[in-house]
């Protein structure tokens, strides 16, 4: 096959295929958008990480860019996966449906959560993150700013308006913690090969300083909910206490955050290969599960079948989007540069 024409066949894949789940409805639509956030996350916190560096500098950023910068490259497929579910938002958003049936809390947020103007802002959120990946160097402190606005938004229209009685200030932090953590544990999981010592101790000290702040944002947004305990906002965790969603809570945050942050704490095992690579593994996981955790029990109160399909539909994405891409994205310096301007 042409290699040319292979990135437009992933394209096109992935948009029949998010076309599909949206007319389908059902758990697959939700399903898919989990999917898409599980990949499509690492692209965003890749963009982050290529920014800071350009901010400020360092052997961390050269050694680890090849990665960063194949992950910026897959953003365009991230969007073919995403922008066709608006073809079904009635299957995926409760605020989509006629006004007089709504609580009288979501028909007071109609103004900002109404069709038109909510594929105005995703088309928006996309034609910033693929100007920004074009060219990661281009103006990174304003980027950076751009980045963290548009993602808050983002999770505040894709995920948070999943069930529109529910509202956290640090809803969008805490996604751009955890997304920035998935990049980097995809450097430390795919880039060991040829990876200095004290670059991948500098890249695992900075990842252990993101899992920190994104444990930090989703206490935040517990302690405050708990102590509040308002019947709008509780319920949202109340959804996921329950059948299958208890045990998923807990065995994603030990998979994202507890045993990743055990391995880094050890000077002896940042230095070990073996090491990072668990823990980078056992973060990606961890994230797989997390998405699944946020996007899922509105839909499937009992969780199995739609955890299947997951990770069904985590594989297939991943069989497309690295289909004919190994021999380019993983060879160090073959486009490893970050850049600089």
């Amino acid at each position: 096959m042409n290699p040319r024409t292979l990135p437009l066949l992933r394209i096109a894949l992935l948009a029949l295929g998010g076309l599909a789940a949206a007319l389908a409805g059902g758990l697959l639509a939700p399903a898919w958008l989990a999917a898409a956030l599980v990949w499509g996350s690492l692209p965003l916190g890749a963009l982050a990480i290529l920014m800071v560096h350009r901010l400020t500098g360092g052997r961390w950023g050269e050694t680890g860019g090849t990665q960063w910068l194949f992950l910026a490259a897959i953003m365009p497929l991230f969007a073919a996966a995403l922008l066709p579910l608006l073809a079904g938002m009635q299957s995926l958003f409760p605020w989509t449906q006629p006004a007089e049936t709504l609580p009288q809390l979501v028909r007071n947020k109609l103004a900002y959560l109404n069709m038109p103007f909510f594929i105005l802002r995703s088309l928006a959120f996309f034609a910033l993150w693929l100007w920004l990946a074009r060219a990661p160097g281009r103006m990174p402190a304003r980027g950076l700013l751009l980045w963290l606005l548009a993602l808050t938004f983002f999770c505040f229209d894709w995920l948070m308006s999943l069930e529109p009685e529910f509202y956290s200030d640090v809803y969008g932090l805490m996604l751009a913690a955890e997304t920035t953590a998935a990049a980097f544990a995809w450097a430390l999981l795919f880039g060991m090969q040829g990876m200095e010592t004290q670059a991948r101790r500098d890249i695992a000290n900075l990842w252990l300083g993101v899992l920190l702040g994104w444990a930090f944002f989703a206490f935040s947004q517990y302690i405050v909910i708990w102590s509040a305990n308002l019947p709008d906002e509780i319920g949202w965790y109340i959804h996921r206490s329950r059948s299958i969603w208890r045990a998923v809570s807990v065995i994603s945050f030990a998979l994202f955050f507890a045993l990743p942050f055990a391995v880094l704490l050890s000077g002896r095992a940042k230095g070990s290969a073996r090491w990072l690579a668990f823990a980078a593994a056992s973060c990606l996981l961890g994230h797989t599960l997390q998405i699944g955790w946020l996007v899922l029990p509105p839909f499937d109160h009992s969780g199995l079948w739609s955890l299947l399909l997951l990770a069904l539909l985590v594989s297939l994405f991943g069989a497309v989007l690295f289909a004919g891409h190994r021999r380019s994205a993983f060879v160090p310096g073959t486009s490893g540069e970050v850049p600089h301007g």
